[in-house]
């Protein structure tokens, strides 16, 4: 039986940002709401909007961290670490002109500290603790991943640590460290994950996978130019092992980047279907790609010992031209969360732009499926930009919502006439949960 027609409410809260690239959903005032913290490469800063609770209050916005410093925020997850009273913010950062054009001294991780009292964000003050330099740090990701005893951040560059445009053709240099006993202590050196696999690495799922070596530990689902893998620690062995899962698409050229080939999978999520957990991977390929995927899983072993059945379910036409400028259709995110409340997770699909010959190509798609990866629901939700979606529930009704960054990146993607906006989408459809569970926004 089809769940109800998908029905959000779309509220702006911010009606131009000046540029839109990461937003993030976590209770950064403590007081039980989930809070908004979004950052971009244009204006360079990064800021959080505290929530009203109530689909008709005002988000009231601070700023984390001053303009151009640090410079060209890229990614971030927020956690409390081990020892901190207050949510912490690790961000990645300095990111260089480009993926093709970037430095041995390109890449920055840093931790951002709060103090003030949780009631007055207003006066609160954020310090800055260098981690460490990593070429073109993409994703970050903090969990447990080798050892439950303390919190680790995991790190992941976009290509090769030669930087340039060799680094396009090179593995990702992976990256993992132990938060230090005092996190505002110096972190060490870290530890390699993997330096030999993952070519054009452009997004990370973490999750608990049962039937892995370490199904008790946070592992990986990576999109990256060679497909989806997962990626995970053996203790028996003392090691990491990955396996594939999904190649995706063979190399095609990209129009908008001057030709340069891409491959693999740029984007997932997974998600539960059919009353079964980890049942449906929808996937956006290759690396800022047009084409949107659905992997259903072999039953019958584990989850990811061995390849997943693949179908295509969109590709949307390319290259778009506007102002005499060709642009490739671009799916940039992917989330898979319950919306409707009947227990298994829907996929929304974010589309960076511009529209296309058939008016399509931004904002955000919804998708139902079933276990063998068909569409029961299929409609567009928003019509703008979207760059990165953060799910929570918002007003804490049971029902869970989501909010979108436009995507507006200085040198890169600036449309003209566009007001780069943060916007949230209340839940107006739903079957209220308990407690409803919604994924991490470093997800992706």
């Amino acid at each position: 039986m089809t769940a109800g027609e998908p029905a959000f409410t779309r509220v702006r809260i911010d009606e131009d940002t000046g540029d839109g690239y990461w937003i993030h959903a976590a209770d950064l005032d403590g007081d039980g709401r989930v809070d908004l913290a979004v950052s971009g490469l244009t204006r360079e800063e990064v800021s959080w909007y505290h929530n009203p609770g109530t689909p008709d209050g005002s988000w009231t916005k601070h700023r984390i961290t001053e303009p151009k410093h640090p410079h060209k925020p890229v990614a971030m997850d927020i956690a409390r670490l081990d020892g901190d009273h207050h949510p912490s913010v690790v961000l990645c950062h300095d990111y260089g002109k480009c993926m093709f054009d970037c430095g041995h001294e390109d890449g920055k991780i840093s931790l951002l500290r709060r103090t003030g009292d949780s009631r007055n964000p207003a006066q609160w003050t954020w310090h800055d603790t260098p981690i460490a330099t990593l070429v073109a740090t993409h994703r970050l990701r903090l969990g447990h991943f080798t050892r439950a005893d303390r919190l680790q951040l995991a790190a992941f560059p976009v290509v090769g640590p030669q930087g340039g445009s060799a680094g396009l053709s090179r593995p990702a240099r992976l990256m993992l460290w132990d938060t230090p006993k005092h996190p505002g202590d110096a972190w060490g050196d870290g530890q390699v994950i993997d330096e030999a696999h993952f070519r054009i690495l452009h997004a990370v799922v973490t999750r608990t996978f049962p039937g892995t070596p370490a199904p008790h530990l946070q592992s990986f689902l990576l999109a990256s130019a060679e497909g989806i893998s997962w990626l995970g620690w053996d203790p028996q062995h003392r090691g990491w092992v990955h396996r594939p899962i999904g190649r995706g698409v063979p190399a095609r050229p990209s129009v908008e980047l001057g030709g340069k080939e891409y491959s693999g999978t740029g984007n997932l999520a997974i998600g539960r279907v059919g009353g079964q957990a980890n049942a449906c991977i929808l996937a956006a390929e290759p690396f800022h790609g047009n084409t949107v995927a659905v992997y259903t899983r072999p039953w019958g072993s584990g989850a990811f010992e061995q390849g997943w059945q693949r179908r295509v379910l969109r590709v949307f036409p390319q290259p778009t031209v506007v102002d005499g400028r060709s642009y490739d259709a671009v799916v940039h995110h992917i989330v898979a969360a319950d919306f409707d409340g009947d227990g298994d997770d829907e996929f929304l699909v974010a589309m960076r732009g511009p529209t296309d010959h058939e008016g399509e190509g931004e904002g955000v798609y919804y998708y139902k499926l079933d276990v063998d990866g068909r569409v029961l629901q299929h409609k567009r939700l928003d019509t703008e930009s979207a760059a990165h979606i953060a799910v929570a529930d918002f007003t804490g009704d049971g029902r869970l919502d989501f909010a979108t960054t436009s995507y507006y990146t200085s040198l890169y993607y600036t449309p003209a006439g566009m007001k780069p906006s943060v916007r949230v989408f209340y839940n107006g459809f739903g079957t209220p949960r308990d407690r409803p569970r919604w994924p991490s926004s470093a997800d992706g």
